[in-house]
């Protein structure tokens, strides 16, 4: 019961929202008790605690997850001068917004078209400001908090294509292990528009599954014979269009075996597909 609830904060954070802050601002809350920005010496402190309630033990693998991210992932991504003024390229920056429970992490974007800025930063920040939401709204009614650690890996910044995804860390209080769910936005550069895996070419079941078959790392990682009740939907993509299709966490795969990660190719290129 209590990975599922874990499991569905991360899901439900795929709907769409229907308010947003400006960019500028801090992600809205449900409370008036609005995300502070953190001290960059605080979330190395070993005193350091995201969650009030959390356990000293779960407070230490809390932050060790964020200190880890912090180090790893969001440094500022400079585009190309060329390609940015063509709108190849997109500038990336952390956003950094604290509250109890929660330590957020998440990607702004500076493009030379304001249309194509806002376009992207809207869409993430939609999904950024309904994990905040739902996972404070479940701590209201819940004894056992929820603690959250987001943070962000960009995949492809070329060619008209920004990917990026948003992982995030959830555990609850009383629990000895997180679970991971990772969501991808794939965008078009030129428009800001974000692309759907139609977009790239479309994958049915059946597809994804030779892939898996056809990947020994893969296919180790995966364990017995896979197989899905519901399509998995998250993905990125490569500078060369190539798409990599996301198993979740407790989701798509058993606990031990994390987040997996599966090459099919470019979709759009069927011959040279993986997944044939």
């Amino acid at each position: 019961m209590k990975l599922k609830q874990t499991v569905l904060i991360m899901m439900a954070a795929a709907l769409p929202l229907t308010s947003l802050a400006a960019a500028s601002e801090a992600i809205p809350v449900t409370k008036d008790n609005g995300a502070v920005i953190e001290t960059q010496n605080d979330r190395y402190d070993v005193t350091y605690r995201v969650s009030s309630t959390a356990t000293p033990e779960q407070n230490k693998k809390l932050r060790s997850v964020a200190n880890k991210t912090d180090r790893g992932t969001i440094e500022v991504v400079a585009p190309n001068a060329d390609r940015y003024m063509d709108r190849k390229e997109v500038g990336v920056s952390p956003v950094d917004a604290t509250t109890d429970h929660l330590k957020l992490v998440f990607p702004t974007v500076k493009s030379v078209s304001p249309i194509v800025e806002k376009a992207i930063n809207t869409t993430i920040k939609k999904y950024v400001s309904k994990v905040q939401n739902d996972t404070q709204k479940l701590n209201e009614k819940d004894a056992n908090k929820t603690n959250v650690i987001m943070y962000y890996d960009v995949k492809t910044d070329k060619n008209g294509i920004f990917s990026v995804l948003i992982h995030t860390y959830t555990m609850r209080d009383g629990d000895a292990n997180g679970v991971n769910y990772v969501k991808g936005f794939t965008f078009n550069t030129t428009t800001g528009r974000q692309l759907s895996l139609y977009d790239l070419g479309g994958l049915n079941k059946k597809e994804l599954v030779n892939a898996i078959n056809n990947n020994q790392q893969v296919k180790d990682a995966v364990g017995a014979d896979v197989s899905f009740d519901k399509m998995p939907t998250e993905f990125y993509t490569t500078e060369d269009y190539s798409v990599v299709m996301i198993l979740q966490q407790d989701v798509d795969t058993i606990h031990s075996a994390g987040t997996v990660y599966v090459p099919v190719g470019n979709l759009r290129d069927r011959q040279n597909d993986v997944t044939k």
